[in-house]
């Protein structure tokens, strides 16, 4: 694991546990959070793990806890995605668009542990230059740490496989703590905090001075419209704000700031559409816009 920061991997895993896993919004609005079924990190080791997967119920008039585009969804799941994108290049580049395709299979094991498999799919179109292409593909895992109808944490721990044929000849290692907070208790309707922090570290060969450790970080909010057996179930307009910072190499500490505004609804009670678009806040950016179109169907 060259070049993979351990120690500050812990040092956020711990700071967001600390900062996030134990907030309730049934406790900042004075009210008692719900017992029985519910997984905190107290109960970490003695409950969930032998109980079957069933997704948590949220409050009847609450906000649903809802998959995004960026922030890595914190809930365990049984189904597939599937996320496209187009992103726009600047010229200068030297690189005119990128395409990108992957294919996610989710199985949650029981309450508290989930496995997913992907494989992905990315064509770079060069300005002058011959276009490449080329697959790609990974493991996840995902535990779940708080559970409640107004909360959930997670802790994702990811593998991405070198894509040799775009010019990637690292193995990407993850560690990410996601979470989702209901802020209907407080009196602001159905909407939804998200938020995820998240290491990245590459294994393996690299040019020197590429940076080979980075840090992400996502907010989001969402605010949904209609119930879930609506036509357009639980219709939800959300904006995120997304950023990622080299940790090292030649450009440590550049930074680079999105601001995501999408849509997402449900069909036929178990496919849902996310639509959305990324737009760059720092003027570094190497893309105008990149378009987004997910599809997701729960088994």
């Amino acid at each position: 694991m060259s070049g993979f920061h351990v120690l500050n991997m812990n040092k956020w895993i711990c700071f967001a546990l600390i900062g996030f896993a134990g907030i309730s919004i049934d406790a900042l609005a004075g009210e008692p959070a719900a017992a029985g079924d519910d997984l905190t990190l107290g109960n970490f080791f003695s409950a969930g793990w032998n109980q079957s997967w069933s997704l948590r119920n949220s409050l009847p008039d609450g906000a649903p806890d809802l998959p995004l585009f960026h922030a890595a969804t914190n809930f365990l799941f049984r189904g597939a995605r599937t996320d496209y994108y187009y992103q726009d290049n600047l010229s200068k580049t030297g690189v005119d668009n990128v395409q990108f395709l992957d294919e996610y299979i989710d199985y949650a094991i029981n309450q508290r542990f989930m496995v997913s498999l992907f494989g992905n799919y990315t064509w770079v179109n060069h300005i002058a230059t011959p276009d490449q292409d080329g697959a790609g593909g990974g493991i996840m895992g995902r535990f779940q740490l708080v559970d409640t109808p107004t909360a959930s944490t997670s802790l994702n721990l990811r593998v991405d496989l070198p894509d040799k044929s775009i010019g990637v000849g690292t193995t990407k290692l993850s560690a990410a703590i996601t979470g989702w907070q209901d802020l209907s208790p407080l009196g602001l309707g159905r909407t939804g905090l998200y938020y995820d922090i998240e290491e990245d570290g590459e294994a393996g060969n690299a040019a020197s001075g590429v940076a080979r450790n980075a840090l992400g970080y996502d907010i989001g909010l969402a605010e949904t419209w209609t119930q879930a057996c609506a036509p357009l179930g639980n219709l939800t307009s959300f904006v995120e704000f997304s950023g990622a910072t080299n940790m090292d190499g030649n450009q440590r500490t550049e930074t680079q700031l999105t601001a995501t505004p999408g849509v997402q609804f449900l069909f036929c009670k178990r496919n849902l559409v996310m639509l959305g678009v990324d737009i760059p806040v720092t003027h570094a950016a190497p893309e105008r816009d990149v378009y987004r179109v997910s599809y997701i169907y729960c088994f």
